[in-house]
This record gives C-alpha cells, sequence and structure tokens, in this order.
C-alpha cells in the first residue's frame, strides 16, 4: 500500500463510473447497477411536493410581517406571494427549513419514519445513499423544528418525575489533581429532568451539570405540572420546591430500597422505564454533540407521546415545520462561509 488516503467517493458514485460494463465482472456489474437503481430512487422526484407546500398558504411576509396576496405561480406551479409592505415575492417554502431544498419531500418523510425508529444519522447514511454531510444537516433542522415544543405540556393526575444522567463528552471532562475522574454526580454529568402522568404524557428537559438543584428543578418542572396534582418521586430534596410551590400531594419512595422488585410492584417504575428507555435512544447516537442534548431531548419526547404511530409522527413534525417556520442555513450549520469552503 502506498499510505496515500483514498478520496471518499461522492454518494452517487461507484468505483466504476465511465468504465463499460464489458469490462467489469459479473459482480463489479451487479453492485454499480444496485447502488445506482438504489440513488436514483432515493433522489426520485415525488409529484405531491407542489400541492404540498401549496397547502399553507402565507398569512404574513415571512420577511417583515406585513400582510401578503397571491402572486401568481413559479415555473413548477408553487404559489407565489407578494408582500404589501417590503414589496418582496416569497412562496411558502420561504423562510422554511425548506427552502433551497434539493430532495424531494418523500426522503424528508423517509427520513423522520427512520429517525423514529432509533436509527442513527450514520446508518441513515449509508442506507440511503447521501452525502456525508446530509443526515447531520437534517437532524440541525429538525431540532430547530422541535423546539418549544414541550413549552405547553401539563402533567397532572398522577406525577412521577426523576433525573437521569448522561456523561459529558470525554474531551470536555474535568479531572482531579492526580488526573483521574472524581466520582458521584459531579459536573461531568449532565442532568435530565424525566417527567411523565398518569394519561401517558412525558416530558424531557436538560436541567445542568452535576446533582439538580432547587432553582433547575423548578426552571425544569415548574410550569409543567397542574397545581394540586400528586408527585411521586424518590428522595431528592430539590423537588420540594414543587410541593410547596404547586400544593402537591407527595409520596416519596427511597430508590436504593427499590432495586430488584418487579417493575409491576416498583412504585416509581413509569418514571424508571423512561430513563432506561431515554439511554437507549442516546446510546444509539454515539458521539453526539452535547450542545445538542435539548435538540436530542425534544425528539425522544416526540417519539414517546401521542401520535404513537411513526407515519403520523412524520406527519406532524412536516405540518409544524409550515405552521412554525424555521430555517438553518448549511454555513450556518457547519460554521463555514463561502471563502473557506471554496
Amino acid at each position: 500500500m502506498s499510505g496515500k488516503r483514498r478520496r471518499k467517493l461522492a454518494a452517487s458514485a461507484t468505483p466504476w463510473d465511465g468504465v463499460s460494463n464489458s469490462e467489469l465482472s459479473p459482480a463489479e456489474a451487479l453492485v454499480k447497477a444496485s447502488h445506482q437503481s438504489m440513488y436514483a430512487f432515493r433522489h426520485e422526484s415525488f409529484m405531491g411536493d407542489i400541492e404540498f407546500f401549496n397547502g399553507y398558504p402565507q398569512e404574513a411576509c415571512p420577511y417583515c410581517g406585513s400582510k401578503t396576496t397571491k402572486y401568481g405561480r413559479d415555473r413548477k406551479g408553487m404559489q407565489r406571494f407578494y408582500c404589501n409592505g417590503c414589496s418582496k415575492v416569497s412562496t411558502p417554502t420561504t423562510a422554511t427549513i425548506f427552502e433551497d431544498r434539493k430532495l424531494p419531500l418523500s426522503a424528508w418523510a423517509d427520513f423522520l419514519i427512520q429517525t423514529f425508529s432509533y436509527a442513527s444519522t450514520s446508518l441513515m447514511t449509508r442506507e440511503d445513499r447521501r452525502a456525508d454531510t446530509t443526515h447531520p444537516y437534517w437532524t440541525g433542522k429538525l431540532f430547530a423544528v422541535l423546539a418549544g415544543i414541550q413549552d405547553d405540556v401539563i402533567l397532572s393526575g398522577d406525577v412521577w418525575i426523576d433525573e437521569t444522567y448522561w456523561p459529558v463528552a470525554a474531551r470536555d471532562a474535568t479531572r482531579r489533581s492526580d488526573g483521574k475522574l472524581p466520582r458521584g454526580l459531579s459536573r461531568n454529568q449532565i442532568c435530565i429532568g424525566v417527567g411523565a402522568d398518569s394519561s401517558g404524557r412525558s416530558i424531557f428537559f436538560y436541567e445542568g451539570l452535576g446533582k439538580p438543584s432547587m432553582a433547575r428543578t423548578q426552571k425544569a418542572f415548574g410550569s409543567h405540572i397542574a397545581p394540586g396534582s400528586r408527585l411521586i418521586h424518590d428522595l431528592e430534596k430539590a423537588h420540594g420546591i414543587l410541593v410547596r410551590g404547586l400544593g402537591l400531594t407527595d409520596e416519596k419512595h427511597n430508590a436504593s430500597l427499590l432495586k430488584g422488585i418487579p417493575d409491576d410492584l416498583n412504585p416509581l417504575n413509569p418514571v424508571n422505564r423512561l430513563c432506561f428507555l431515554l439511554k437507549s435512544f442516546l446510546r444509539s447516537h454515539p458521539g453526539f454533540a452535547r450542545a445538542d442534548m435539548q435538540g436530542y431531548l425534544d425528539l425522544f419526547h416526540v417519539m414517546m407521546n401521542d401520535p404513537h404511530e411513526k407515519m403520523e409522527k412524520a406527519a406532524l413534525v412536516l405540518d409544524r415545520a409550515m405552521r412554525y417556520p424555521k430555517t438553518l442555513r448549511f454555513r450556518e450549520f457547519y460554521n463555514v462561509n463561502s471563502k473557506s469552503e471554496s
């Protein structure tokens, strides 16, 4: 071997591009044809895209917020709108995650269903024949769309809460003077607040680093529990601020004494189960950026709550993307400018 690193092929390419099939072995010809066929399928245009976008007429200009009027259609049939304030022309995709899209919406629907199936971005990249930059970028767009989706969730009736922890990235961990990692719930552990109620609703919020405080507990749960509910929890002292502030009835359990008992007999099982599933979900995304933790928690919230069918969840996200428009530029996501990229 020469020791030189071979340049990675584009998602659409094969090692035999430009080579006549007559020069290939039967196995090479088969792999080439299979890859090209699957790539074409994954990138096939979808006739329903324009109808989807035109089903969300603009109520206000995405540039200035003024009233708009219909202004004909573009060459693909998408409705255009003229702003009576700033005189700019826009379409339903303007200032959404679908602005300047290159792939059909069917690819987005497929991406969402895969995401709700615990698939990692690396796995989806291989299966979908996408560039390495596509799925991480789409995940960033997804997090932008889901931001705030838990804001109006209120748990009521019997409410279970707990904290679970996830390590910070190894490069960000703080060490003792002897070079070893500190034990226990140090600032090397990300604290995640988890809540559930007897109606099946659940919430997941980033609380900070290390053990929870009363202030962080109030911020995470205070506006998401109905006053007068029954709080079922462990002996964490920081939870007391919720009991006092919301007038909750209080049922405490020593979690260490409940280890090993059957789940159906464990009074903390509803929240314990969610903590277990959350960690399984995070493990399916190895190496994820810890700065995106709340984005992953918003995504997990969608996965754990109604609607429960994956295709219905995909429709919910696509609808939210159009009703609550957010945009995220490729260069903004990857933090590059045109000069460095060129």
